[in-house]
């Protein structure tokens, strides 16, 4: 599912988050039947009842990141460095940052990809190596963002929903790689009507 060089992009995003959706949907209805039968409240009075929406700690919900918000024009920017183009939705160019802080909260990152779609600022990839970076990504985007939604206990995959911003933390216990996708939920939405005109 992962693109050849091994980084994701919105795509496939869009593919683990309907996987996740679907998966969260199922959830949702097992609950309800859950409630009607008076179990909900006794979860929730014990005290063990965790929500998984998936949606952002109040007030948390990003619009970009560090300061570059979605949308922002390629050419505003300094030190950026073309790396590639990724096919998806036309043609999606990436770039890193010169100078780049290289850490999130306890974590060395490998690089941070920013993506352009028509030259405006659509999602990032962060992508780091090893366990203890994971757990340090992974601690310092629960502690900004809230804990997401995990459709598999057993897999290292969060995700975020927004209005404004997508978000997926991953990793990938084989391989020792984990992944940190942030995308415009507007621009995602220009995208997938760019796909059906092609059609």
């Amino acid at each position: 599912m992962l693109s050849r060089d091994n980084s994701l992009n919105r795509k496939e995003f869009n593919e683990l988050f309907n996987v996740c959706h679907s998966a969260k949907k199922k959830i949702w209805l097992i609950s309800l039947v859950a409630l009607t039968i008076g179990l909900w409240s006794g979860l929730c009075f014990a005290g063990n009842y965790r929500p998984r929406t998936g949606y952002y700690k109040p007030g948390s919900e990003p619009d970009g990141f560090r300061g570059n918000k979605w949308g922002t024009d390629i050419k505003t920017l300094k030190g950026m460095e073309y790396i590639g183009t990724d096919p998806s939705y036309g043609g999606i160019k990436k770039y890193t940052k010169k100078n780049e802080d290289l850490r999130i909260g306890g974590a060395e990152l490998g690089r941070i990809e920013y993506c352009f779609w028509r030259g405006k600022f659509c999602n990032i990839s962060i992508i780091i190596k090893g366990s203890t970076n994971w757990t340090g990504l992974r601690d310092a985007v629960f502690e900004k963002f809230g804990e997401g939604y995990k459709s598999n206990e057993f897999v290292e995959n969060y995700f975020w929903n927004g209005g404004i911003t997508s978000m997926l933390l991953k990793y990938n216990e084989f391989s020792k790689e984990g992944k940190l996708f942030m995308g415009s939920e507007k621009i995602n939405k220009q995208q997938k009507t760019y796909e059906k005109q092609k059609m």
